[in-house]
């Protein structure tokens, strides 16, 4: 057979088997998939259905959450030291009380202390 005549004898054998079957509402599906006023637009545009996948979507809100959660990291270590700070490298050690200190670190410490003895 060729195909024309195939395609043919395909919709004869339908149009014999739903010739019984009558569709009623085909001018309110017509209605809704091919809209005229703004308002059946407007709830056309509330029945569209969206398919996200989540894969790759969870893929990426890992990836910013990553990002943000290192520059937030990033932006608490460089919190401690400011223009004025020696780098760690250029701290200066000395002992007190048979412990070592960063120097910087003690005389914050210590002027803490001082500040209480006063009040």
């Amino acid at each position: 057979m060729k195909p024309e005549q195939e395609q043919e004898f395909i919709r004869r054998r339908l149009e014999e088997e739903l010739g019984d079957l009558r569709f009623l509402r085909g001018a309110e599906v017509l209605d809704r998939t091919h809209p005229r006023s703004w308002r059946a637009k407007l709830r056309a545009l509330w029945n569209y259905e969206l398919e996200l996948p989540l894969i790759p979507i969870g893929a990426s809100f890992a990836v910013l959450l990553a990002i943000f959660l290192v520059a937030q990291l990033q932006e608490e270590t460089g919190k401690g030291e400011t223009a004025g700070d020696m780098p760690r490298s250029g701290r200066q050690l000395v002992e007190a009380g048979g412990n070592t200190y960063w120097k910087d670190d003690y005389e914050r410490a210590v002027e803490g202390v001082e500040i209480k003895d006063q009040s």
